[in-house]
């Protein structure tokens, strides 16, 4: 009668192969992980840099005056005045936390967004100069008429960086 089954020579063959295509899916699955994870870092950078610059520009464009941010480091901060008809005068303040890396706008707790890296003012003269936020005189707040803003947002290896100009109104 001959014996039914595997011989143990056949079941350590058959793991080992097992045990080799696992080990090859496992390198695989870790780079698609790794791969997946730079993406959604990538994206969430993006989507972060995109909602500061629109949320800045569209504060700065309905400005009608800028001016020194009070208690605030000028090259980090903007200090803006709305003035639009039908509604009380706002005062707005933008300003980089960069010990959070937080960018938020009129009070520490309401941020436009996480995971700023860097946010740099310069300040369009009315002769055409641009000057940076640490070189701003007293005096000359009258004559800016618009204002370039370098920000960059980390989110993990992914750095997203934007430069952008917006001319604000004047009285």
């Amino acid at each position: 009668m001959k014996a039914r089954g595997f011989t143990l020579i056949e079941l350590l063959i058959a793991a080992a192969v097992t045990g080799t295509v696992l080990a090859a899916t496992f390198g695989w699955l870790w780079n698609v992980a790794a791969v997946a994870h730079r993406a959604d870092d990538r994206a969430q950078a993006t989507t972060i840099a995109a909602a500061c610059t629109r949320a800045v520009m569209r504060d700065v464009a309905a400005a009608v005056a800028v001016g020194p941010p009070t208690g605030q480091h000028p090259a980090r901060a903007l200090a803006l005045r709305h003035d639009r008809p039908d509604v009380a005068e706002e005062h707005v303040l933008v300003v980089w936390d960069p010990s959070r890396g937080v960018l938020w706008r009129n009070a520490s707790g309401t941020y436009l967004g996480d995971h700023v890296t860097g946010f740099a003012v310069a300040y369009v003269m009315d002769d055409g100069g641009l000057v940076a936020g640490g070189d701003m005189q007293a005096g000359h707040w009258a004559a800016v008429r618009g204002v370039r803003v370098d920000l960059a947002v980390t989110v993990g290896s992914c750095l997203q960086e934007r430069t952008f100009f917006v001319a604000a109104r004047t009285p």
